[in-house]
């Protein structure tokens, strides 16, 4: 059985499994207060379900960027390249896929890059300190960890 083979089945799995339980957690919930809290720190359950915070908090926490970043992470060969990853507030993280399948970085608090084919990249900036875990949606089983300082 080829690697592409396995790879789409292990993927393929994922997907059942994530969609199963994708009703669980997906509701609205309201603290009673109008200011934005930031996203919990500690890590999902599951590393092939990131949670998602509302929208209005993503806003606040990260956003995407096409700038070229301070901060240089490489997708390839499924895997993360660094997979933990340190940055301050403002600096750019930039993506690179150097790797010849599409990955994307989504990040628990609601933001993400492009879908990244081979030879592109993209970004990501911070505007929260705090400890925030990703994904690639594509394959979930790519994961790895923001830590932003001040």
């Amino acid at each position: 059985m080829s690697r592409r083979l396995v790879a789409v089945l292990v993927a393929s799995a994922l997907l059942v499994f994530a969609a199963c339980g994708s009703g669980a957690g997906t509701s609205s919930q309201s603290s009673g207060s109008d200011s934005p809290q930031a996203p919990s720190a500690s890590p999902p359950a599951s590393p092939s379900r990131i949670p998602v915070v509302r929208t209005s908090q993503a806003a606040k926490v990260c956003r995407q960027t096409g700038d070229p970043g301070a901060v240089k992470v490489s997708v390839a060969d499924f895997e993360f390249k660094p997979a933990s990853i340190a940055a301050k507030v403002g600096q750019v993280v930039a993506f690179s896929n150097t790797g010849f399948e599409p990955h994307n970085a989504t990040v628990e608090a609601g933001c993400a890059t492009r879908t990244l084919q081979t030879g592109e990249n993209d970004g990501l900036v911070f505007s929260v300190p705090g400890t925030y875990r990703f994904a690639c949606t594509v394959h979930g089983w790519m994961t790895g960890t923001f830590t932003i300082d001040p």
